[in-house]
């Protein structure tokens, strides 16, 4: 049976590669910050743009959403952006689009679209966390606050929701969406797809809570890339 599905932050990178792999089997509606941004759309695809570092835009987008469906049975709430500095030289307008765009607006779009997910029978809503979460990595102090508050987030409201919506949090360390290397020691999009789909097409009242990713040879702070080698044994 065909799901509704919406992916939020589709144009590029994992949301992307997410599209790709539930394409197939779904009726899929694709949020990206412009509409211009979908190089190649295809006509059983609702494609949408609405820019959701300016908080405003949610509403617009939702009622926009609205006049296409009625009802949803999967949010995966994808957008997001990273911006790497120490935190004394951080810009006041990248914290605030930061703390906007990765965390106000997963909040309130959720809260917009629960009407619509309880139209479902197996309704399900996914948040896009991050090993930044439950980590303590410079440069990231901003972007780790805005994930660790998605984290929490989606605890609370899996207890508030249990019985009506199911809800799961994905926490992956690093993944390539900057053009690394073919086969550097990270993840790439597709694998974060693949999870995506293990984790909805489990049966209720199983749900996944929340899930950590990583490459297996991937740095994840016990040594850092620029420690002395290790010594083969």
């Amino acid at each position: 049976m065909k799901r509704k599905i919406l992916i939020t932050g589709a144009s590029k990178g994992i949301g992307k590669a997410e599209a790709e792999k539930l394409s197939a089997e779904n009726n899929l509606f694709l949020h990206a910050s412009k509409l211009s941004s979908f190089q190649k759309k295809a006509e059983n695809i609702r494609y949408f743009g609405a820019d959701f570092s300016k908080i405003e835009n949610v509403s617009g987008f939702v009622e926009e959403l609205k006049n296409t469906t009625d009802s949803m049975d999967v949010l995966i709430n994808n957008v997001g952006i990273m911006i790497l500095e120490n935190f004394s030289n951080f810009k006041d307008e990248d914290i605030s689009t930061l703390i906007t765009l990765n965390l106000h607006s997963h909040l309130l779009l959720t809260k917009k679209l629960i009407p619509l997910l309880l139209k479902s029978d197996n309704p399900h809503i996914i948040f896009m966390s991050s090993m930044s979460a439950k980590n303590q990595i410079e440069g990231e102090s901003v972007y780790a606050a805005t994930k660790a508050g998605i984290m929490q987030f989606a605890h609370v409201l899996r207890n508030e929701l249990a019985g009506k919506i199911r809800v799961s949090t994905v926490h992956s360390w690093g993944v390539n969406t900057w053009d690394d290397p073919e086969g550097s020691p990270i993840l790439v999009p597709e694998n974060i797809a693949e999870v995506i789909e293990f984790i909805i097409t489990r049966e209720r009242p199983f749900v996944i809570e929340s899930i950590d990713l990583s490459h297996e040879l991937q740095w994840k702070g016990t040594s850092a890339p620029w420690s002395p080698q290790k010594i083969n044994s």
